[in-house]
């Protein structure tokens, strides 16, 4: 009975300090393939950075490339409502 109530609380502890960055709400889990988590750890190794920093990177440009791309049709509509005026 000792044994296991020992145990119980060297897991309880050990949770408590291997999740103590995971607890904050700066974090969420992510769901991906195995693939792709190989591909992120490989650019992140080439890049020097954390996984976290990196799928915040490469979510940020892609964001910025879908706004630019939307931009394009906007920018040519306004320049042919120019021209009727």
């Amino acid at each position: 009975m000792f044994l296991a109530t020992t145990f119980l609380l060297l897991d309880r502890m050990h949770t408590k300090a291997y999740n103590v960055c995971m607890e904050t709400e700066k974090y969420t889990v992510l769901r991906v393939r195995k693939t792709t988590r190989d591909l992120l750890k490989l650019v992140s190794v080439l890049s020097h950075a954390s996984m976290v920093e990196t799928i915040d990177r490469l979510a940020r440009q892609e964001l910025a490339r879908i706004q630019k791309e939307q931009e394009k049709p906007d920018a040519a509509l306004k320049k042919e409502q120019k021209a009727g005026l």
